[in-house]
């Protein structure tokens, strides 16, 4: 029984996978079984050079009295993989976390992945195009999303308002457009987010003072428009704080007085005139401004 239960997961994975890599992707044990705790699909501890590089699938084996093994986690990163990504991982009920980060994947998104149970998904550094499916809505489970330095394009869907749990969403260095959906407003559970590099249109919204639990926020060269918001002093936890290239009116130092756990904070052309507070030199753990 545990034999078929491994088998059959397993076999999903080749077919739906690593059947789809073209020859020159990196040597993955494509014969080995990830769930029999034998395999070649764990990475050993690497040498400092080699950090980042990873090819690791987790399985749980307790499913039926310890008798049926589940994929729950695919990370392969700097694996050099070719190809698209598979629709087809969606027949793998339990998988939580997909992370292909720096490969060479190309085409869009599959939307199917919007039926999953995902808690994290990692597409960093890779070739992808198309939109941003609407689909990934549907997943309540999903605390982290990472699409930086891709080619993904179109706007940001509305509907990933309904993102309840997220808590991570990256999407430096794309091609995204439009405003920001008034409806990111609800996305109460963010702690970090990231859009520079894009070609985003309009202000930064006013209801980025909803998201209270944010600990870091780059806005850098994104298209947005200023002022920043005064609202944002509500965002007391906030760590990090990367605003640049603002196009818009003039306007006054941001109030961040509040803001007692900044560490980093850049506000490069953001077209704030008048003098510095200084508050900002008694802000204890504050290291770069």
């Amino acid at each position: 029984m545990m034999q078929f239960g491994r088998l059959f997961t397993f076999s999903v994975v080749l077919f739906s996978y690593f059947l789809l890599l073209a020859s020159e992707a990196a040597l993955l044990p494509i014969n080995e079984d990830p769930c029999s705790g034998e395999s070649e699909w764990r990475t050993p501890l690497q040498p400092e050079k080699e950090k980042g590089f990873q090819n690791t699938v987790t399985c749980n084996c307790s499913y039926a009295n310890n008798t049926v093994c589940h994929i729950i986690s695919i990370i392969l990163k700097a694996q050099s993989l070719p190809g698209i990504l598979p629709p087809e991982l969606v027949k793998l009920p339990y998988l939580q976390e997909i992370d292909l980060t720096r490969n060479y994947l190309n085409g869009t998104i599959p939307k199917e992945w919007g039926s999953m149970q995902l808690v994290n998904i990692s597409l960093i550094g890779n070739r992808l195009s198309g939109v941003l499916p609407i689909e990934l809505a549907n997943i309540t489970t999903l605390k982290s999303f990472t699409l930086e330095y891709n080619n993904v394009s179109g706007v940001i869907p509305p509907e990933f308002g309904n993102m309840v749990s997220i808590e991570r969403i990256l999407l430096t260095s794309n091609n995204f457009t439009g405003p920001l959906p008034e409806t990111l407003a609800k996305l109460t559970t963010l702690k970090d987010f990231r859009i520079s590099d894009n070609h985003f249109t309009g202000k930064i919204p006013d209801f980025i003072q909803n998201w209270t639990n944010l600990d870091k926020i780059e806005i850098q060269a994104s298209g947005l428009e200023g002022p920043i918001p005064l609202g944002i002093s509500l965002c007391t936890k906030i760590s990090d704080l990367r605003i640049s290239d603002l196009k818009g009116r003039e306007a006054s130092f941001p109030p961040l007085s509040n803001m007692n756990n900044l560490k980093t904070l850049v506000l490069r052309s953001c077209n704030i005139v008048g003098e510095m507070p200084a508050y900002l030199g008694d802000m204890a753990v504050l290291k770069t401004l």
